[in-house]
């Protein structure tokens, strides 16, 4: 956890400036520049220490060019739930060096002629923290254990040592109420076999009891390669060529490198680590925008059969998430042809042209996709105008009906038997359909299609 800010004057100053020529006869603005590590404060589990760094630069208000002039770095210490105010000290530059220089040749002193017009107070807030148990390290010579964990909200927290061979009995080393902050749990281990063990923290609601994070972290304690005194010693020494050789001076140095190695492995995994996480983050972040918006939009066409829509073929778009698909559907009648009356049914296919006529419209939704598109459940509706030619010369009371609208909703089943990134499917819905403005009661409408994207 870390915390970047700055702040920028809103004065414009035409400049020259001796650190560098970027800015001549510019108009630039002052800036701060600054990072917060906060740190564990051994004895005080209730506050942090901040490391600050805070940097100085010169900025055009018209071009990407900056000049930084100053860097340094402070550490105080505060509560760990209270807002930082930190203000900024005017400490002064070297002897001889200026910050600016009007294009008159005149010099001004930073300290007494700029300064005092910003308030260099900057009130630094957190970003908000996440549960996290970190790696642990073991002290080569006191043993002691240290697991740094952070903790995101007030709830009670428990850390404990676990050991693969008797998992029963964990020993706790936290078990507290903590607030919002990063901790580090110790334990002297010096007295503990060398092994194989576990340590885990579990967060918990203080009003409800509920889980809000639990993890838990494999490591290995092992005693550090110790070479007795009694072998290498201060007067143990070889000479060679009659310049002695100092063992004990080597074996120190040789610990030194091993030491700065073991850090820097462990800099890199943590960077790893860290990456990796970064990388997650960002994964989830990228599924939760596909859930949330429609993506995947192709077109599709085909050719169906229904009560409603008759011997049809179609075309429509559709989409993946969410599986919504929408047909326009252009199709003959044949047979028992719902509502409309005293038409010629054609007497074979030659004659299709004569068969009444449906015009629909439907919305299809995919409510989940199971064994791999094989079984898709689906809602739909539909919209359909139907028409016929009246029979000629045909006269009746009262007259026939030669058009009419229906409503229909269906419910079915969709399969994709190669997956709905590859472009067949087949779908086969019943349901029923009511005639608009006609009072007559509804009647049963089955549906299939056949269908391929592009």
């Amino acid at each position: 956890m870390y915390y970047v800010g700055s702040a920028r004057t809103p004065l414009a100053l035409p400049i020259v400036s001796n650190l560098s020529k970027a800015l001549a006869g510019d108009e630039a603005s002052y800036t701060i520049n600054l990072g917060v590590l906060p740190l564990p404060c051994p004895g005080h589990p209730d506050s942090i220490r901040y490391y600050v760094v805070i940097e100085r630069a010169i900025e055009s208000n018209h071009t990407d060019n900056v000049i930084r002039f100053e860097q340094f770095a402070k550490e105080f210490v505060t509560k760990s739930d209270e807002p930082v105010p930190l203000r900024l000290a005017s400490e002064p530059l070297a002897k001889g060096v200026y910050i600016l220089r009007l294009e008159n040749g005149t010099v001004i002193d930073f300290y007494d002629d700029f300064a005092r017009f910003l308030e260099e107070h900057i009130l630094i807030n957190s970003e908000r923290l996440k549960f996290n148990l970190g790696k642990e390290t073991i002290s080569d010579i006191s043993s002691r254990l240290s697991i740094p964990y952070s903790v995101a909200r007030t709830c009670q927290v428990k850390v404990e040592l676990l050991s693969v061979v008797d998992t029963a009995h964990a020993l706790p080393i936290v078990d507290t109420v903590r607030q919002p902050a990063d901790y580090l749990a110790e334990l002297d281990m010096s007295s503990f076999a060398d092994g194989p063990y576990r340590y885990r923290i579990v967060a918990t609601d203080l009003l409800s009891d509920k889980v809000l994070y639990d993890s838990t972290i494999g490591f290995r304690k092992a005693a550090p390669v110790i070479v007795s005194g009694s072998r290498i010693a201060r007067g143990d020494t070889l000479e060679v060529g009659g310049k002695k050789k100092d063992w004990a001076s080597l074996l120190a140095e040789l610990n030194e490198q091993l030491t700065t190695e073991k850090v820097v492995n462990e800099r890199t995994k943590s960077s790893l680590d860290q990456s990796e996480d970064e990388k997650h983050r960002l994964e989830q972040i990228v599924d939760a925008n596909k859930r949330n918006s429609i993506a995947d939009i192709h077109g599709r066409v085909g050719i169906g059969f229904g009560t409603s829509a008759g011997d049809n073929f179609f075309i429509g778009i559709e989409a993946s998430k969410p599986a919504l698909s929408f047909d326009v559907s252009f199709g003959f009648l044949y047979g028992s042809v719902p509502y409309l009356t005293g038409y010629a049914k054609p007497q074979n296919f030659s004659q299709f042209t004569s068969s009444p006529k449906s015009l629909g419209f439907q919305l299809t939704w995919v409510v989940l996709k199971t064994a791999g598109g094989l079984i898709e459940p689906l809602v739909g509706v539909g919209y359909y105008g139907i028409w016929s030619q009246p029979v000629s010369g045909a006269s009746a009371s009262p007259a026939p009906l030669s058009s009419a609208t229906l409503l229909s909703a269906q419910l079915g089943i969709a399969c994709e038997p190669y997956g709905e990134m590859n472009g067949l499917g087949f779908s086969l819905a019943i349901g029923a359909t009511t005639g608009l403005g006609l009072q007559q009661s509804m009647q049963t409408d089955i549906s299939g299609k056949a269908y391929i994207r592009f």
